[in-house]
């Protein structure tokens, strides 16, 4: 009897640790919309073959870049999740969230390679540390300047950094119906700042 209550316990026991466990992966940290797989022990060296302060350039992340493929990229970057959502025109894009160095990158995919960096915050910069925050005055006075009306807002480009664009949430054209130049925006809306950066691949 003492041998039976003592298999019990064990079992009981064992069971305990087994729920906690369970609990305590369910309780990971991610951005909603998710579907994350069981965590991956190898997590946290996947660092997008980044070493020191991530840098934005023009072709992406680290190892993160417009052109690779998925597989590439989670063999190399922390996938949080993969799934498909209905984005701009009601049409169904395939996102991918990467996490580097504690913060969060929604990629667009198409035909399972990236197409297209969504970057919302100001951790990841350029070595001229432009990025989310930086004020429109900054990108109109880079060279070769121009600012084109997109869908949600109007997108700024500079010539020292292809495939990279700046998104700011001010009208999409000026009171004149033609489209903005550097100087009209700058003076109408020269203290907006970017709140969004798109990386696309770079064609020269």
């Amino acid at each position: 009897m003492r041998t039976f209550f003592l298999v019990a316990a064990i079992v009981i026991a064992a069971g305990c640790r087994k729920a906690d466990s369970n609990n305590r992966r369910g309780d990971t940290n991610v951005i909603p919309p998710v579907s994350v797989a069981a965590v991956d022990s190898t997590a946290q060296t996947r660092n997008c073959g980044i070493s020191g302060v991530p840098v934005l350039t023009d072709e992406g992340i680290g190892d993160l870049r417009p052109g690779s493929t998925v597989k590439d990229v989670a063999a190399s970057c922390e996938v949080l999740s993969d799934t498909v959502e209905r984005r701009a025109e009601g049409m169904n894009e395939r996102v991918v969230t990467v996490r580097i160095d504690g913060d969060f990158v929604e990629t667009t995919v198409d035909k399972d390679k990236i197409q297209r960096l969504e970057i919302s915050s100001p951790r990841y910069r350029t070595r001229d540390s432009l990025g989310v925050d930086t004020p429109l005055s900054r990108i109109a006075h880079s060279g070769g300047a121009k600012f084109l009306p997109g869908e949600d807002g109007v997108y700024g480009f500079t010539s020292d950094h292809c495939g990279l664009s700046f998104r700011f949430s001010v009208p999409l054209r000026p009171p004149t119906g033609r489209d903005w130049t550097a100087a009209t925006i700058d003076s109408a809306h020269g203290d907006a700042v970017v709140d969004r950066v798109l990386v696309t691949q770079c064609h020269r």
